[in-house]
């Protein structure tokens, strides 16, 4: 999580696609923004044909995923990978292209190894423009403004705005080559589950290709079970008491010891089963903001807060900060995204018994709560127009770089040349600390396999995440809105959600009454929030 991102932005969970990325986001007061679809620029009504799902059946999962939304999970990388192609996908000619990176800026192509094999699989010279993730926004609309041309191959993440008039503008229109079986000829772009391709399509055509994420993207509450356990609590409570008297009786401020790093604002809603940004009922919206629950949630969070059950600085603090005290014991649990859970047994290492898992979904009152399934979708990549020439090319080599787990490929695109950016620990790609920033390319967002459960010797852990996704994900809730584009939300959906957001840490910390959420949620209303809803609601109409 890069530690610039805004705190409130962090206590409210609406990180934009550059912080899930990164592996962080937030259990805690809703995203202002209403919905996690609505930033990424996604199908305006798309009537069209996604490509025909082809589901990759080289590779048998130690645990296959579901239908319902969780991955495949291996313990272990086969130990003859599968050779997914038998020639370059390239044309000889260099490829523009520009993404985000999450990562430090690697070395220049002309000392960098990894980067000159990539040229050499690839078949053309991929000349990749890099902006950090936080900065990556800025420099694409500049680019866009200041009539700059576009790259061959570009992101276009969450925090772009008119995305259905930039792509029409800017981008070629894929549909003849990716529209139902025609993505055949580029079987692990078909790879990609149709949800994400909602996301690509705008008026009824393919103007891109999505980067997938499936339920990474969701929030959870982590514990430490390793810490947890010598204390003799109960980790599984059945309902919202349960839960506050687990953090009651964990907590000990004279050892400067708290149950949560933040106020689990979101975690509680989700007890309540308030709406996941919006509710839709015969093709009509509710936002999450106008459930009677939200007050319910936020009257028991503030209890929380009062008790002194969550750390006294974490209003103030950071993400990363939030991070270091669950890693350090400070904190018993924090919420974070799944895509965080190898992250947290990496940096476990030297911590003597160190066991991570997460809290389940119940009920309020009893029975089952439901958690919030985020945007399968990270963001989407174009083709300039101008490089129609070259479609089939530029469509290969993302092809490329979308195969996935258990191919040599994507052993190479992940972890680099065997012997320096990794060595083998059995069939396991463990990497060189000192060479891994060769491989920090940002090519991931440039096209992507869906996400699979993996990190090398760590059988016990991979197993703990699928079953605690098993668990929770086929109860889970989506956001009827996702596949959708609002320009109100984008435009003005994180200005007026911010005065939400506000009264939220507000009322936590005692400062404003519940009493007063009602007339925040009208003027929220009359300030865009019906406005969005009314362009949501038109573009249901068209599906």
């Amino acid at each position: 999580m890069p530690n610039a991102v805004n705190r409130r932005r962090f206590l409210t969970g609406s990180l934009g696609v550059a912080a899930l990325a990164a592996g962080g986001t937030s259990l805690l007061s809703g995203c202002s923004s209403s919905s996690g679809s609505s930033a990424t620029g996604s199908g305006s009504g798309a009537t069209g044909t996604p490509p025909t799902y082809t589901r990759y059946q080289g590779v048998k999962a130690d645990l296959p995923g579901t239908d319902s939304g969780v991955p495949d999970a291996f313990f272990h990388y086969p130990e003859e990978p599968v050779k997914a192609f038998d020639k370059a996908p390239g044309d000889g000619k260099p490829i523009t292209a520009m993404a985000q990176t999450s990562e430090p800026i690697p070395p220049a192509m002309g000392s960098n190894p990894y980067w000159q094999e990539l040229n050499k699989q690839l078949g053309s010279e991929l000349k990749i423009a890099m902006t950090t993730a936080t900065d990556y926004d800025a420099k694409f609309a500049t680019v866009v403004a200041g009539g700059d041309e576009l790259p061959d191959i570009f992101q276009v993440s969450r925090g772009a705005t008119a995305v259905p008039q930039l792509m029409a503008s800017k981008a070629l229109d894929l549909t003849e080559h990716l529209s139902g079986d025609a993505a055949k000829d580029y079987p692990f772009l078909a790879n990609i589950p149709t949800a994400s391709w909602k996301h690509a399509m705008f008026d009824g055509k393919i103007y891109a290709v999505p980067i997938p994420r499936g339920t990474l993207q969701s929030t959870i509450i982590y514990r430490r079970d390793d810490l947890l356990d010598k204390l003799g609590v109960n980790t599984e409570p059945a309902n919202f008491n349960d839960f506050f008297d687990l953090c009651k009786q964990v907590t000990n401020a004279k050892k400067n010891v708290w149950a949560l790093s933040q106020a689990p604002t979101n975690y509680v809603m989700q007890m309540l089963k308030v709406p996941n940004g919006w509710a839709e009922e015969g093709g009509k919206l509710t936002s999450k903001w106008e459930s009677p629950k939200i007050k319910d949630a936020l009257d028991a969070t503030r209890k929380m807060v009062a008790a002194g059950v969550i750390a006294p600085d974490s209003f103030a603090a950071n993400a990363s900060q939030y991070k270091q005290w669950f890693m350090a014991g400070t904190t018993y649990m924090t919420g974070d995204s799944y895509s965080a859970w190898p992250a947290y047994y990496a940096q476990s290492t030297g911590v003597k018994g160190f066991a991570l898992s997460a809290m389940g979904f119940p009920g309020f009152d009893g029975g089952k709560g439901s958690i919030w399934l985020r945007s399968p979708t990270h963001s989407i990549v174009g083709i300039n127009k101008e490089s129609a020439d070259r479609a089939k090319t530029l469509l290969s080599v993302m092809n490329w770089l979308a195969a996935p787990f258990g191919t040599e490929e994507y052993l190479f695109r992940k972890y680099g040349i065997a012997n320096r950016n990794y060595h083998l620990k059995g069939t396991d790609p463990v990497q060189d600390q000192g060479k891994v920033g060769e491989t920090f390319l940002g090519i991931q967002y440039l096209a992507d396999a869906p996400p699979v459960l993996y990190l090398p010797g760590a059988e016990k852990m991979i197993k703990g995440q699928y079953e605690q996704m098993k668990s929770v994900i086929p109860d889970g809730t989506p956001d009827p809105t996702e596949g959708l584009y609002s320009e109100t939300n984008t435009r003005i959906g994180g200005k007026i959600g911010d005065k939400l957001d506000t009264l939220i840490e507000d009322i936590l910390q005692g400062r404003k009454q519940v009493s007063e959420w009602d007339a925040a949620v009208a003027e929220w209303r009359k300030s865009g929030g019906d406005k969005i809803r009314s362009e949501y609601e038109e573009l249901l109409q068209k599906q």
